[in-house]
């Protein structure tokens, strides 16, 4: 393990599954960590708002990883963080799956890879050994600065757009799994992020109340 992964593990520790109550897995990048809020973000990254939506008998599992791509030959591979393990043991009754922005980047880009190894993941999420859930879920438009005219931290929109979206709705179809589409919530509303990337707390509790209405956990 490299020195930022060391990191990032240190820094951030991941949460504890509690076994007590009905788990939700939120697989992801800093979107899901909640990098947009960082100084709140035990109460306004949308896992968390999503967790109090839910109410006590539900703990929503925060996996999310700041930098983090689903290619294993991107810059910072989701694979080598360890929170997939995690899995094993949480053996959460919902996995959402959301990936891609950050494999945007210029050098992280390989639209065939990208395909392939989304397609390896989804496939081994759902075929795990219990009984749960997986969601697809699309990353968000991701808008350029005022300023530069540039998205921030080298993110390219048009492979969010055009080959990652279309893609999560392929393999929903194929694997029967039910996909969310974030792109399409957000893509009118620059005003749902803080940086054009990260959502702020209008955007994350945009997200959490449209997750809340989609995923229908009884």
């Amino acid at each position: 393990m490299n020195l930022v992964l060391y990191l990032v593990r240190l820094l951030v520790p991941p949460e504890k599954a509690d076994l007590s109550r009905r788990r939700i897995a939120c697989i992801g990048d800093s979107i899901t960590f909640g990098a947009g809020v960082a100084a709140t973000r035990k109460t306004d990254a949308w896992t968390y708002i999503l967790q109090k939506r839910l109410g006590g008998s539900f703990q929503v599992l925060n996996y999310g990883v700041s930098g983090a791509t689903l290619q294993r030959e991107g810059d910072f591979p989701y694979h080598r963080i360890g929170f997939l393990k995690r899995l094993e043991k949480a053996k959460p009754e919902l996995i959402v799956l959301m990936l891609g922005t950050n494999d945007s980047k210029p050098y992280n880009w390989n639209a065939e890879r990208f395909a392939r190894e989304y397609e390896e993941l989804a496939r081994e999420l759902k075929e795990k050994p219990w009984n749960h859930r997986l969601v697809l879920m699309t990353p968000p438009r991701a808008f350029p600065e005022d300023e530069t005219g540039a998205i921030a931290y080298d993110i390219e929109n048009e492979p969010i757009r055009d080959v990652v979206r279309s893609l999560v709705f392929s393999l929903g179809h194929k694997y029967a799994l039910q996909v969310i589409d974030l792109y399409a919530l957000t893509e009118e509303h620059p005003e749902y992020f803080c940086d054009g990337v990260h959502p702020n707390k209008l955007g994350n509790r945009v997200i959490a109340e449209h997750l809340n209405k989609q995923i229908q956990l009884n």
